[in-house]
């Protein structure tokens, strides 16, 4: 069965829906993002990954991400040489996982660039985190302390989210109170648990 996958721009609350998604437990969250880190943090690539990057970034044994995002961030070739490395080893980790959950979970993956790498057929149904643009710089300047050339380079990178609203099934709207959100995601939830129901 297919897993569903969540996503979102930079400051749109994508990990706030993961977690409280999470929350329920015959929910599986699989984060991208943290697979990845636990890729390059092993020892199988690392020689691979400091000749991509063209610097040992691992000091004292451990990987030293803010020096890859830096590097990543101003060489977008070197990050293009890298996400081809580790992108076919975070899905396959994916699909490892899903297997191995089984049908009783409920299994949701959380990745940035769901639509950017066209993976959208790995999902039987695709959630976006959204916000209006105000809120989302608020929060970017607020809680990642970056500035608004930063926060445009990054959102840069991305496809828009109307475009990522337009493509999704689920869009979850996260400019409102907590109270709000959470019963959105309960909403959410029993959705999800309909559909899987019907995938079954």
């Amino acid at each position: 069965m297919k897993p569903f996958g969540l996503t979102g721009n930079i400051g749109c609350g994508k990990s706030t829906i993961a977690t409280l998604l999470g929350k329920f437990p015959d929910v599986l969250i699989l984060d991208c993002d943290r697979i990845a880190k636990e890729i390059i943090s092993g020892n199988d690539h690392r020689q691979q990954i400091n000749t991509i990057l063209g610097t040992n970034v691992f000091l004292d044994e451990k990987a030293d991400f803010q020096t890859i995002a830096r590097i990543i961030f101003e060489k977008p070739e070197k990050k293009r040489l890298l996400e081809t490395l580790i992108h076919p080893l975070v899905w396959a980790t994916v699909d490892e996982r899903v297997a191995s959950a089984g049908d009783s979970k409920i299994c949701v993956v959380e990745s940035a660039i769901i639509f950017e790498t066209g993976s959208e057929g790995k999902f039987a149904a695709i959630i976006v985190a959204t916000c209006n643009p105000h809120e989302q710089f608020r929060r970017l300047r607020d809680n990642r302390h970056t500035d608004d050339v930063q926060i445009q380079a990054r959102l840069d990178q991305q496809l828009p989210s109307s475009v990522k609203e337009q493509r999704a099934q689920f869009v979850i709207h996260t400019d409102c109170s907590l109270n709000q959100l959470e019963d959105r995601v309960s909403d959410l939830y029993h959705n999800l648990k309909q559909q899987k129901g019907v995938q079954s």
